[in-house]
């Protein structure tokens, strides 16, 4: 999956838990900044990165790449 892929997928299961991007920001440990750069396709996160949203967003890893 590419990054512009892995963002969409993000926002989409954020936006499903009705979360802010600074509040996934916040459950991940991470910058709202990086978050929003995700989601935009501006970067290609780095898998420590996706397992922490992974675990903030309450899914599998394999879920949110796969």
């Amino acid at each position: 999956m590419d990054k512009d892929e892995i963002g969409k997928k993000i926002r989409f299961l954020r936006t499903q838990k009705k979360l802010m991007q600074y509040e996934l920001a916040e459950k991940a440990g991470v910058s709202a900044l990086t978050i929003v750069r995700i989601e935009n396709g501006q970067v290609e996160p780095l898998k420590v990165t996706l397992k922490c949203i992974a675990r903030a967003l309450k899914v599998s890893l394999d879920e949110l790449v796969g």
